[in-house]
């Protein structure tokens, strides 16, 4: 299909281009000026300097101020492709912002609707100049309609055969609108067979607990409640014949009941006990159940052994059957099975937080593997939910850069769905209607500061940007601090700033996958990473300053997480080498490893005197706790029970952590005192996200939070 404008955006674009060339206007708002005939953009006699497309974005926001204006609209119009990265939007709005003096937490100018667009909110008058000033602008001839129209018109198809001799097909689909706009979390979206209806859980006005609902697709739908248990209700999906909806109860932690229930409500069927994780992201996508074609069988993750493998269940009788044989500490999730019923797909990972791969198998009508599995190239995406398109060649994947598509046979690029760059998970595609649904994450991570030897305990915001900013690490003498963002593109990078987080700089420029975790040397010269450039997950060093990454390990299995000992001499790191997650340690220039850990470890960090060993043990992506063990040998001992991810830091006073996030979603911060030898609570915290540090002197706490979290569903229209 070729990427041209729809007709109506082509008419649309034409008219504003027309207007612009024959009406000049004069915007007055707040003691700021606009002339859209001299380009200039003043506050009394004060010059606001704008670049040429950050002007003409506000133009175009004041010219559409009745209405919110998705990026692909922006795109078009503004830099007049749709083949834009956010960043260069981000960048526009902010440019905007800094020249009108608008703050983002409460604008008075550009409001952001999360995932949906940008409007201009602010209360303005527009003239026209005295009729003279008009005739004489610029010192040519106003031009007449019809010529301006037919410059207009030449001008859109030389630019459109200009796209089709340069640029190559990418199908056009429609921007996405909310689907639904509800206080709280709504998520996991399933469409009813002919796509007219949408099933989804929702966790309410008050956002205390999640039921199953089904909504019509229109504006003006009501949702139907289906479940009004007091437990959880998560992971709806619909049968193929639409009669029933199957979803999990979450019974307590670690334990799930797969129900099902006519898609109009009615009594509830008990089909089957799951064991599942007790796991945030598993339970809003991970863990939906994928029904067979002919509506018998229902494949499910469970939990088996500190892994997760894919069951097939009857429908009719409840009984229970694994087919899938995943590694120890290996996940088997998001299962999904293809329109023809013939295959499955999924996606194997480690059970910590980790980027995994997808595989395909063939099936039987009895959801039965009749073939060897097929891995797919899902080129580092971190996956957060899956669904096949209609034509069953193409599978749609969420991340947290947003959604991509990637084709199932032949090798193809991921390629990303347009206006979907920010985080998603649970997505779905209609077998009929050309619809697609997803959730989309509102919220910003960013990362937050304490001041440790203050009276009261205030967090302030140190980092923040429009993008997640995660995982901070102060240098050994405090001056500099390392983090993680997605600032710069759809994946995460490393970034240096000093203490106070100015005059940020990009160091890594990965393309096609990530770096993550830095870790300053000793001496300040060298930060070691990981990055999953070459698939796997591997250690990096690079010089403090910017340069080439340097791998320090090799291999078809995950190494990551590093960290420097004491003396700068050795490089401690989690790998999978011997089958499950240990703790590793190797020369910090590169040779020869040598495991620490043997009885499961990850994240390893040494004490400030050389002689401890501190580590983590993660149950799930963001569930662990926190082991240490002499380095000379002898017995490990459990210092905590409830962790998020790797979030401890070993300072002068103790181990600060940050705990599992609870039923609301908040974290604790915690110190395991040394002197004592005990846990005291130090802050409530909100949504914790990666990353947590001490200053070297022990004052200021960093870490990462999600800041206003929310979920909503988004609608694609015209997807193929």
């Amino acid at each position: 299909m070729m990427d041209a404008l729809e007709p109506a955006s082509q008419g649309a674009e034409l008219y504003s281009f027309v207007r612009r060339m024959e009406s000049h206007f004069i915007y007055r708002f707040d003691g700021i000026t606009l002339d859209t005939a001299t380009r200039r953009l003043r506050r009394g006699d004060q010059e606001l300097l704008l670049e040429p497309k950050a002007f003409r974005l506000l133009e175009f926001l004041i010219e559409n101020r009745d209405r919110v204006l998705g990026k692909e609209e922006i795109f078009r119009v503004v830099w007049s492709e749709t083949n834009v990265t956010d960043n260069a939007l981000a960048r526009a709005i902010a440019q905007i912002r800094k020249a009108l003096e608008d703050d983002p937490r409460q604008p008075r100018f550009v409001e952001t609707l999360p995932a949906v667009g940008y409007r201009f909110i602010g209360k303005l008058t527009a003239e026209e100049p005295p009729a003279a000033a008009k005739t004489t602008l610029g010192k040519s001839p106003r031009i007449p309609v019809w010529a301006a129209i037919a410059l207009a018109m030449l001008a859109a198809a030389g630019l459109t055969a200009w796209r089709f001799r340069t640029r190559p097909s990418v199908p056009a689909v429609s921007t996405p609108v909310p689907l639904t706009t509800y206080r709280g979390n709504e998520e996991a979206p399933s469409f009813s067979p002919d796509g007219s209806q949408v099933a989804f859980e929702w966790d309410g006005e008050r956002g205390d607990n999640f039921d199953i609902y089904v909504k019509a697709i229109g504006p003006d739908a009501v949702p139907l409640r289906l479940t009004t248990d007091p437990l959880p209700d998560r992971m709806p999906s619909w049968s193929p014949d639409g009669s029933t909806i199957a979803f999990f109860r979450i019974m307590a932690p670690g334990q799930g009941e797969l129900i099902l229930i006519p898609a109009l409500g009615g009594p509830e069927r008990r089909l089957a006990r799951v064991p599942i994780w007790d796991d945030p992201v598993w339970q809003s996508s991970g863990g939906v159940p994928a029904w067979s074609a002919n509506g018998k069988w229902l494949i499910v993750p469970e939990v088996v052994k500190q892994r997760t493998a894919l069951f097939r269940v009857s429908v009719e009788t409840g009984e229970q059957e694994q087919i899938t044989e995943p590694d120890l500490e290996i996940d088997d999730r998001y299962p999904a099975i293809s329109p023809d019923g013939r295959t499955l797909l999924f996606d194997r990972r480690p059970t910590f937080y980790s980027n995994g791969t997808l595989y395909t198998v063939r099936l039987d009508e009895n959801a039965k593997l009749v073939d060897v599995l097929k891995a797919i190239d899902s080129q580092g995406l971190p996956i957060l939910g899956l669904a096949w398109m209609a034509n069953g060649r193409v599978v749609v994947v969420a991340t947290r850069s947003g959604l991509y598509r990637i084709p199932v046979e032949g090798g193809g690029k991921a390629q990303p769905v347009p206006g979907t760059g920010s985080e998603t998970q649970g997505v779905a595609v209609s077998r009929q209607g050309d619809r697609l649904a997803y959730a989309a994450v509102h919220g910003d991570s960013n990362i937050w500061r304490i001041d440790l030897s203050a009276r009261e305990l205030k967090p302030e915001r140190l980092i923040a940007s429009t993008f997640r900013d995660v995982a901070p690490r102060y240098s050994v003498d405090g001056s500099r601090i390392a983090f993680e963002s997605m600032r710069g593109g759809a994946r995460n990078q490393v970034w240096v700033g000093d203490a106070e987080a100015r005059q940020a700089r990009q160091l890594t420029f990965v393309k096609h996958g990530l770096a993550a975790s830095p870790r300053w040397s000793p001496d300040g010269r060298t930060l070691a990473m990981d990055s999953n450039v070459t698939g796997n997950y591997q250690i990096y060093t690079m010089d403090a300053e910017g340069g080439k990454m340097n791998p320090l390990t090799s291999g078809k299995f995950d190494n990551f997480g590093a960290s420097w000992s004491r003396d700068g001499r050795w490089l401690y790191f989690t790998s999978i080498r011997s089958g499950r997650t240990e703790v590793w340690k190797m020369p910090a220039g590169g040779g020869t490893a040598v495991q620490v850990t043997h009885n499961g470890g990850e994240f390893g960090v040494e004490s400030e005197d050389g002689k401890t060993l501190y580590f983590t043990r993660i149950l799930r992506a963001d569930s662990g706790s926190i082991w240490r063990m002499p380095l000379a040998g002898g017995p490990e001992e459990q210092l905590a029970d409830s962790l998020y991810r790797s979030n401890y830091a070993v300072a002068k006073r103790g181990v600060y952590y940050m705990t599992h996030a609870d039923a609301s979603g908040n974290s604790t911060l915690k110190l395991y005192d040394f002197a004592t030898g005990a846990t005291s609570t130090v802050l409530q915290m909100g949504h914790p996200e990666f990353g947590l540090d001490v200053s070297p002197d022990g004052r200021y706490l960093v870490y990462a939070q999600l800041d206003d979290p929310a979920s909503g569903l988004m609608l694609i229209e015209n997807f193929r």
